[in-house]
């Protein structure tokens, strides 16, 4: 079951938000949970049974780390804790790619080891292990925040909103849901927020996946500049819109059930360099790894070097370059079990450790704003061609066609035959929702119909703006609705990670 299926909408949503209205909170809680269950178990089947493992095992050792009476037995359970749980992770997303590369690099027969590996990935499992680790540092950090009701943690793991693919709650902030501190339903704003959502998904960024998934699959060897350009700018174009629409409908069902879910983007396209990207970019996985790889691996680095100088390197420098270095890698690797999510992490750490080194002085300093945005643009959607790409060969040669380099000669395939008219109205919205323009746009409709002299907006401006509003919002929903009866299955993309 996803947010976009008829059955989710008509039935399964409906149902929810019913109850939910009329149980008091414990019961709400409790209902929520088997909800979450019930959701996951239409969505992965038998793979509920890893999410009630995860929930179970991260239970206990919570609990055990509360109870510990010593920092020693405490690390030492939090360690096992983050083992158990990259290893769960590891076996289901990682090891048919770790059995493929060792089989090829020592030239091992692997083939009778294939049968005891997973067909498939449990979607949602790299975000719950990420609220998994993060439910463990912070109870190690403080023991008060252990939840001693199972439900509280199987609620944690399992909330339906954001199960699948996030947005990823951290413990220490999500805990304050748990222990009755929650906003008061904002429904209607809710309601709009999954709607504008939905819209997001099925009538743009499923619109220019159909372009984006044509284009990639073309040989490598006829790609031409044209052909490289186009893809990779449509795929970054659908990377966004799509992945902001889920969180959009992740917030927006929070809301309607009267919990907070953290924001996930900020304008990610108008950064101003590759550090500005990744604070406006899938935030919550951000913060993430700053709070949980970065500042761990930087003050490791700085406690275990005792001289300012380290290979003619400040101590803090060193600490950034290593932290930057190891967490992109893993950002990278989290993305998924091929070499092209390697390199487009380390790609983000390269720029991210040259403008620690000298780049971010200089684009601060001496670069216009829209040059830096430029700069940091170009970096992104060159990133996004490694991301995107089926395998590290394929990457080559389209990031050698978008430099010019193409081996194929335009006349078998070119970027016409991939643009329709429909892709460029939903080009034109993918922009307009990018990047800043509907802000622009209310900007300059308030001055326009803003308060008179004696600081009051005239009652026909306000319901002359109810009315787009309704309309707008009942366009997109009438919409979405037939381009989900009509449309062919595209699942979100984060679902793969």
């Amino acid at each position: 079951m996803e947010f976009g299926s008829l059955l989710f909408i008509f039935l399964f949503l409906p149902f929810v938000l019913f109850f939910s209205i009329l149980l008091r909170r414990k019961l709400k809680k409790y209902f929520l949970v088997c909800a979450g269950f019930l959701f996951y178990f239409f969505g992965m089947g038998a793979f509920i049974f890893v999410l009630l493992f995860s929930i179970g095992l991260n239970y206990t050792l919570g609990i055990l780390i509360s109870v510990s009476k010593n920092e020693r037995r405490s690390r030492l359970i939090l360690t096992a804790g983050i083992v158990l749980n990259a290893m769960l992770l590891i076996y289901y997303k990682y090891s048919v790619f770790l059995l493929t590369n060792i089989g090829s690099l020592f030239n091992i027969r692997t083939g009778e080891l294939q049968q005891y590996l997973p067909g498939s990935i449990p979607v949602g499992i790299s975000f719950f292990t990420f609220v998994a680790v993060s439910y463990l540092v912070d109870i190690h950090r403080d023991r008060g925040l252990v939840l001693k009701d199972p439900i509280d943690t199987a609620f944690t793991f399992s909330f339906f909103p954001k199960v699948f693919s996030g947005p990823i709650t951290f413990h220490h902030k999500f805990i304050a849901e748990l222990r009755g501190n929650s906003v008061r339903p904002l429904f209607e704003s809710g309601v709009k927020r999954f709607v504008y959502g939905l819209g997001k998904k099925f009538l743009v960024a499923n619109t220019l996946a159909v372009s984006v998934d044509a284009i990639f699959r073309i040989p490598r060897g006829d790609l031409t500049f044209g052909l490289a350009w186009t893809g990779v700018l449509l795929f970054t174009l659908q990377i966004y819109i799509d992945f902001s629409g889920y969180t959009d409908m992740a917030i927006g069902l929070g809301n309607m059930l009267g919990f907070n879910i953290p924001e996930n983007f900020n304008f990610p396209y108008i950064s101003t360099s590759i550090k500005d990207f990744w604070k406006r970019w899938h935030i919550t996985l951000s913060n993430w790894l700053q709070l949980y790889i970065f500042l761990p691996v930087a003050y490791k680095v700085m406690r275990s070097v005792r001289s300012d100088r380290k290979f003619g390197i400040r101590v803090e420098d060193l600490a950034y370059f290593t932290a930057s270095f190891i967490t992109m890698l893993l950002c990278g690797i989290w993305h998924g079990a091929e070499w092209t999510f390697v390199v487009w992490g380390l790609w983000h750490g390269f720029f991210l450790i040259l403008e620690h080194w000298k780049l971010g002085k200089f684009l601060r300093k001496k670069l216009w704003k829209p040059l830096r945005i430029v700069y940091a643009l170009f970096i992104v959607v060159a990133g996004w061609g490694l991301f995107r790409s089926p395998d590290i060969a394929y990457a080559s040669d389209l990031l050698g066609a978008m430099s010019g380099f193409g081996a194929g000669s335009g006349t078998r395939y070119f970027a016409a035959q991939y643009v329709n008219i429909e892709t460029v109205l939903a080009i034109i919205a993918g922009i307009i929702i990018s990047f800043p323009v509907n802000n622009w746009i209310r900007e300059r409709m308030s001055a326009c119909s803003g308060p008179d002299k004696t600081g009051k907006v005239s009652a026909s401006v306000v319901v002359l703006r109810e009315f787009f509003s309704l309309l707008l919002f009942t366009c997109v929903l009438i919409a979405s609705i037939l381009a989900i009866i009509g449309g062919s299955y595209s699942p979100f993309i984060y679902f793969g990670f």
